[in-house]
């Protein structure tokens, strides 16, 4: 997969011509076209909770909540961290410099 990123002007038309490099071969492709995407540097709103009593609906999700089960019979389970918690954890996790 490879991404591409094109500036370019529509036409009253509403059309748009891409020449695309070398490295796309001929052949199927799926592009997605975003129109005005968000600022990188707004702030995400944090997600919503999911009911405790929400089914898994994924071979992962029902993964973790077999592990959360067994974590909390073991009296293992940590206080849940706040969201700006998180944050600060995923920022020294990855060394990122402090602002």
């Amino acid at each position: 997969m490879e991404t591409l990123t094109f500036e370019c002007d529509v036409t009253d038309e509403r059309s748009v011509v891409l020449r695309l490099p070398p490295s796309v071969r001929p052949g199927r492709h799926r592009i997605a076209v975003i129109i005005n995407p968000a600022k990188e540097d707004a702030v995400a709103s944090p997600p919503r909770p999911v009911p405790e009593d929400a089914e898994p609906r994924t071979a992962l999700w029902q993964r973790l909540s077999a592990l959360r089960r067994q974590a909390e019979q073991n009296g293992e389970l940590p206080e849940p961290m706040s969201w700006d918690e998180v944050l600060a954890e995923t920022h020294r996790r990855r060394g990122d410099a402090d602002e």
